[in-house]
């Protein structure tokens, strides 16, 4: 018998290693008119609103914004990317070292900018 539990376990294996991946942190934000702060661990950001002042942390990947007049400051990835669809939406993103988010920007009046070091 000990030829069959060697071959049980082997044969559990690939299961196991599914079940031990973790999974990507994410943040998501609805509202209208508020003010928050999120953290993406390292994840993706979605924001669905207007009028919100949002500050995520976390070292985001993706942040997605759909709405008009957010003002969002957020802590990106090295490797990131930024889409926005709506109006007058306002991004101050920071990002380790020259890094730079890739940008999809819908809309009118939408302003993404990169803050100083030293904020």
């Amino acid at each position: 018998m000990p030829g069959f539990r060697n071959i049980a376990l082997w044969g559990m294996a690939p299961a196991a290693m599914f079940m031990a991946a973790p999974a990507c942190a994410q943040a998501e934000f609805t509202g209208a008119d508020e003010e928050a702060a999120l953290d993406c661990g390292g994840g993706a950001a979605t924001i669905v609103g207007s009028g919100n002042v949002l500050t995520i942390t976390g070292a985001c990947t993706r942040l997605t914004i759909t709405g008009a007049g957010n003002r969002v400051t957020v802590d990106l990835a090295r490797i990131s990317a930024v889409h926005v669809e709506g109006a007058d939406n306002q991004i101050q993103w920071r990002a380790p070292g020259t890094a730079k988010p890739r940008l999809a920007v819908t809309g009118a009046g939408n302003r993404i900018s990169r803050l100083s070091p030293d904020r």
